[in-house]
């Protein structure tokens, strides 16, 4: 069970307004989403609970902000709509800047409890 490929799909059918990816596209939209799984463990055969990061990118920080809500939202719904997620919180949530290109961005560290079917 790929985490990582469960909400990249999830995200990119919400309606966003926005493309959720793995990496940061080599040529950058003005807004985006990336999704990094960032630990995890399997507690046996069937359940398993990722950490993943979610990064909200755009022009600004108030965009970014908004962008970050709307993941937020979309997140709440994902177990009542994806079969294999029974969970859904939100770990943490930060701002910061990239570095390497001075875009803003929002992070969501969010834990999901998935159970393979």
């Amino acid at each position: 069970m790929d985490a990582e490929t469960i909400l990249v799909d999830y995200l990119n059918g919400q309606g966003l307004g926005t493309t959720a990816y793995y990496d940061v596209p080599r040529s950058r939209p003005a807004s985006f989403i990336v999704i990094e799984q960032t630990g995890g463990v399997r507690s046996d055969l069937v359940v398993y609970t990722p950490m993943l990061d979610i990064q909200c990118w755009a022009g600004s920080r108030k965009e970014a902000a908004a962008l970050a809500r709307e993941v937020v939202g979309a997140l709440g719904s994902m177990p009542e709509t994806v079969a294999e997620c029974f969970h859904a919180s939100i770990v943490s949530q930060y701002r910061d800047t990239d570095l390497e290109s001075g875009t803003p961005r929002y992070h969501i560290v969010c834990e999901l409890t998935l159970v393979d079917n």
